[in-house]
């Protein structure tokens, strides 16, 4: 486990984010969503990890609409800026 951060980049975890980019994942059911660039998600948290992965942003991301069913993903600094991926709301 890395250093959980307040803040990064402009980013803070419990923050409204839309998404930039095409994401997938499998829910809490092991049912797997695809949700399209500009879907809405909600920072659970950053954290610093180890190089070359950097920091992390683990974002959740409700599938249907009532936040009872989402998705999970992490963006990190090896996978580009952070802000290829999401937008501040």
């Amino acid at each position: 486990m890395g250093e959980l951060l307040k803040e990064w980049n402009g980013f803070k975890p419990g923050q409204n984010v839309k998404l930039l980019v095409e994401t997938m994942g499998a829910d809490h059911d092991d049912i797997e969503h695809t949700m399209p660039a500009g879907s809405a998600g909600v920072i659970d948290h950053i954290e610093r990890y180890l190089p070359p992965q950097g920091v992390g942003v683990t974002v959740w991301i409700p599938v249907d609409g009532t936040n009872e069913r989402g998705i999970v993903n992490v963006f990190d600094e090896a996978d580009g800026p952070i802000t290829n991926f999401l937008e501040a709301k």
